[in-house]
Order: structure tokens, then sequence, then C-alpha cells
């Protein structure tokens, strides 16, 4: 009988991973850092009463606990439910891939 378990590390045995894997995780690094900034700049939310008017944004429905995509001036009820809004979010993009991923 063959055991399939790979042996158990040694203290001091590292194994180094291949150089395409390590280039693939160094090229993420930059997009997760823009993903990050993109949340930061984008995904605050700030108080109703600032909302934009004649623009569409995402508000806060404290009563139904979600984001309802609305204009200020097209609401019947002017912000009734609503405590916070947000930007919307950038249209989807297709960026191209690090070159160690083609």
């Amino acid at each position: 009988m063959t055991n399939d378990k790979p042996p158990a590390p040694v203290e001091g045995d590292y194994t180094i991973m291949p150089t395409k894997l390590a280039e693939a995780l160094n090229a993420l690094v930059p997009i997760a850092d823009s993903v990050c900034d993109h949340a930061d700049a984008n995904c605050r939310a700030f108080l109703i009463e600032t909302a934009p008017r004649d623009e569409w944004f995402l508000a806060w429905d404290d009563i139904e606990g979600d984001w309802d995509e609305i204009t200020r001036d097209g609401l019947i009820h002017p912000m009734r439910n609503y405590t916070h809004w947000r930007p919307l979010p950038p249209p989807p993009s297709t960026p191209s891939l690090p070159a160690v991923f083609t």
C-alpha cells in the first residue's frame, strides 16, 4: 500500500513556488490595489439630505434593508425610508490581463 500524502515538511525545508506562478501572483497585486482604491472612493455612504438632484444614485432603504437605484426628483414621497446614498458604480470594463497570464 502506498502513501499518497506528501511527506511532512522538515524544519528548514521550504518549497519555492514555480516562477510563472510567482509572476502571476505578483501581477495580481496592482489589480487588487486598484479594486480597493475604487471601493474606498466609490462605496462610501452619505447622508440622504446631501443626495444630488437630477442624477441617478443608490439610496439605502432603512425599512427594506437594501439599496435602490433612484433619482431624488423622481420619488413620489421624497427620501421616505432612505437614510444614505452613494454614487452608482461605473459600468463594467474588461481590462487586459497582465502578460504573464497570456
